[in-house]
């Protein structure tokens, strides 16, 4: 297997940031026509960094917002994640904590993890780890629960164990931490406890818990592409489940088909 452990993360993480290798033109064309909502998101995905270099912040949020389709509206997301990058600490938790549409929100979640894991404070009784997890918890908005919750497990990661994991995954604190603590299980799935294709997609459609399923999806997902399915393979499953199954399963196939969109 080529990709395992934590790159299963950074797998599905940087599929915003290739650059699109099917024309725009044809991308646009998807995400402006296609009905099946997962194939017009995978087109918008990659075509995030070519928005994210042809058009303004201001543009992009008000395409997130009112964009006619799911695949305009991802684009615009994905573009804004890039963009955002750029921001301050101080603008990216403004963003977070703010009233935003959701999309918007969620463009911030994965600028914001550089500033979140290097927090400090001059406190003596100072835990970072504490400082995320009441975050996760406490949070303004579901974005800001989410972008701590990730940073806490990405801080936490050298000491988790996948027993651990899959208890947080379904019980925890809040329903960001089942959730980070999923997307961390998805890494043990393909390296320390392997599990088997057909076992993954068992566990994106039927897990327990969306941790869970997001574990199975996540794992799903690189299996995927590391396969040699096509990209017309992966829409054909996509069509063939439209509506069915679970959104974190039919969600594996989205990135795998982003990923092969941006080859």
């Amino acid at each position: 297997m080529k990709l395992t452990g934590l790159r299963a993360l950074v797998v599905v993480a940087c599929v915003v940031a290739l650059f699109s290798m099917v024309a725009v033109a044809d991308l646009e064309t998807i995400v402006s026509d296609e009905l099946i909502p997962e194939i017009s998101a995978a087109a918008g995905i990659a075509l995030a960094s070519s928005y994210a270099d042809a058009m303004t912040e201001a543009d992009l949020e008000a395409l997130a917002v009112n964009g006619r389709t799911i695949g305009l509206r991802t684009a615009a997301s994905e573009a804004l994640s890039i963009q955002y990058r750029a921001k301050t600490e101080e603008e990216i938790m403004a963003i977070l904590k703010g009233t935003a549409d959701p999309l918007i929100r969620a463009a911030a979640i994965e600028p914001a993890l550089i500033y979140l894991i290097s927090v400090t404070s001059d406190a003596e009784d100072f835990s970072l780890t504490d400082y995320l997890k009441d975050i996760a918890i406490n949070g303004e908005t579901h974005e800001m629960k989410l972008a701590a919750a990730k940073a806490y497990y990405f801080m936490m990661r050298g000491s988790l164990k996948a027993g651990d994991l899959e208890v947080q995954a379904v019980t925890n604190d809040s329903d960001e931490l089942a959730y980070a603590a999923g997307e961390i299980l998805s890494g043990f799935y393909l390296s320390f406890n392997p599990k088997t294709q057909a076992e993954l997609e068992e566990l994106a459609i039927n897990g327990e818990s969306a941790g869970m399923r997001v574990a199975g999806s996540i794992a799903l997902a690189t299996l995927l592409i590391d396969s040699d399915l096509t990209a017309q393979d992966i829409e054909k499953t996509l069509l063939s489940i439209a509506g069915t199954k679970s959104a974190e399963y039919r969600g594996a196939y989205k990135i795998a088909l982003a990923n092969r969109y941006a080859q």
